[in-house]
Formats: structure tokens, sequence, C-alpha cells
């Protein structure tokens, strides 16, 4: 199993807008650049992140991007879902009929639960918890 980069990217510039103070919007070339991630892509992460309802925009000369909600209310698990869609191992699981072997399916067990686990450790560590675990070290 492998997260993709535009997860990665996506919860790097997460932490980062998290880590802002103030209320001003952070500009999308500033987060691209602190982060090192391409600004293009990362356009089109911010616009999977907006949609979301996890960030806001402000267009303008002092436009920019900041969090929708607090750190403390988006968790890990919010930001991967906004980028890449539901948390989800195997394709059986979110859809039953998507197999045909899925009723009685041994191994489609194992995944469901790794899949739950997975899902319940991604929920609990929220941005806030990673902006203060980035500041002690």
């Amino acid at each position: 199993m492998r997260i993709s980069s535009r997860c990665e990217y996506g919860l790097r510039a997460m932490v980062y807008l998290a880590g802002q103070t103030g209320e001003a919007p952070v500009p999308l070339p500033e987060i691209a650049s602190s982060e090192a991630i391409p600004t293009a892509f990362l356009e089109r992460i911010f616009a999977r992140l907006r949609d979301g309802g996890l960030v806001r925009a402000t267009r303008g000369v002092s436009g920019g991007y900041r969090l929708a909600k607090g750190p403390a209310e988006i968790s890990v698990a919010d930001v991967i879902e906004a980028v890449e869609g539901p948390l989800c191992l195997v394709g059986c699981l979110p859809d039953g009929g998507a197999c045909a072997r899925s009723i009685g399916c041994a191994s489609r067990q194992v995944w469901r639960r790794l899949d739950e686990v997975i899902t319940e450790a991604l929920t609990a560590i929220t941005l806030s918890d990673l902006t203060m675990e980035a500041a002690t070290r």
C-alpha cells in the first residue's frame, strides 16, 4: 500500500496552513515554496480541499487560503478523503456487490478489519496534533 503524492502534499500543505497564526489568507505560492510542492499541482489539490470544505479561498492581491475550520476539527482522514475520495483499501468494501465472491469471502473480512483500524487511526489525528508535534521537534 502506498499513499499518493497528492495525499502527502495535501497533508503537508494543510499542516502548514494550520501552523499559520493570524487571520490573513496564505498565498498558494508561499505554501508551495515552503513545502517544496509544485504550484500547479498544489492548485489542483487545493481545489479538492476547497470542494471538501476544508479550506476557504480569498481572491485578489491579498488572496490565498485559510482553514475552513479549526485545526483541531480537521483530521488526517478528512484531508485524505477530500484529496483522494473515500478511504478504502479494496474495491469490494464500499460496494459488496462489486465482487460475486463478497458474501462469505474470508479475505474481505481481513481488508474490512484493516480498513477500520486505519480509518480509526487517521480520524484520531488532527492538524492541531501534527502542528504541535512539529513545534516540539
